[in-house]
């Protein structure tokens, strides 16, 4: 994980769990979209929280973050 103030890097994860789980909820997102998120999710997750080296958690934050845009644009244009 990130030593870089951590508590930040939770956002993130935060943000794009809640919204998974939310557009699951109002069945935006259903099937073959919902598995794609969901496992976007996971290995960001996994990269960021345990990843071997600094340069991997960084990108599992950024995908973290990419994953959170694209779920809230998802969200607001439907």
């Amino acid at each position: 994980m990130l030593t870089i103030l951590p508590p930040l890097a939770l956002i993130a994860a935060i943000a794009s769990a809640s919204l998974l789980v939310v557009l699951a909820y109002f069945r935006e997102l259903r099937g073959g979209k919902l598995a794609l998120a969901v496992g976007w999710f996971l290995i960001a997750a996994y990269c960021q929280f345990f990843g071997a080296s600094p340069i991997m958690g960084a990108a599992g934050l950024a995908l973290q973050t990419i994953l959170a845009i694209a779920l809230i644009l998802r969200w607001k244009m439907t």
